[in-house]
């Protein structure tokens, strides 16, 4: 297959949430975090199962709130994705009262600690967003069968120039738990603006102003 030298990044729409909710629990299969929450799940295979369970019901809150989410496609079928949110993101009790239908899934994919421990890595970052304006890149994750094909820099950059375009807004902004993922993003423009410690997990809090 030829590689693209600019991956195209499109909306991706809830008939493909259930792909982009596979690619994102294959992404985070080693992601501390992730792994804080599901304790102790020897087989990646099965945490990424669990995961994927996880982000479906993500999404399908994602998309409850009208939050957009991205990706690139390969032969139809995703390959990256990227759950974003806006500047007033709905609270977390009025997103979730909706769905406690799904609750018993969460349940089963990460047993009652796990669904906890989520909630309290949850609420540790929304209470430790910036004050000024800003799009927050929740998710990112790449399929590990297709990194290193640019998709990621892609999505970042289509972030960007939507920041960009809007006028109000300071810059894109994320956390992300690996030193690799550091370096990553600061080649992509992104600052470090200091450190969280949610579960035990040491996580940096990065933006990308948008006159970097």
């Amino acid at each position: 297959m030829v590689e693209r030298s600019h991956p195209e990044v499109s909306l991706v729409f809830p008939e493909h949430y259930g792909q982009a909710a596979m690619v994102l629990g294959r992404a985070f299969v080693d992601d501390p975090p992730m792994l804080a929450i599901l304790g102790e799940v020897p087989d990646p295979s099965e945490r990424a199962r669990r995961l994927a369970v996880m982000f479906s019901v993500a999404l399908a809150m994602n998309r409850r709130c009208g939050q957009p989410v991205f990706g690139v496609f390969d032969r139809g079928r995703v390959v990256a994705a990227a759950v974003v949110e806006g500047v007033d993101p709905a609270s977390f009790v009025m997103v979730m009262l909706p769905h406690l239908h799904r609750l018993p899934r969460l349940v089963a994919a990460l047993g009652w600690d796990g669904v906890k421990r989520a909630l309290r890595l949850l609420d540790v970052l929304a209470r430790n967003h910036p004050v000024q304006p800003h799009l927050y890149l929740n998710l990112l994750g790449v399929d590990p069968d297709h990194q290193r094909r640019h998709y990621g820099i892609a999505i970042l950059d289509h972030l960007r120039a939507l920041a960009r375009a809007r006028g109000d807004l300071a810059g894109v902004y994320l956390e992300t738990a690996t030193p690799q993922n550091v370096a990553y993003y600061q080649r992509a423009g992104y600052e470090v603006l200091g450190e969280l410690n949610p579960l035990g997990v040491r996580m940096w809090r990065m933006m990308q102003p948008v006159h970097s």
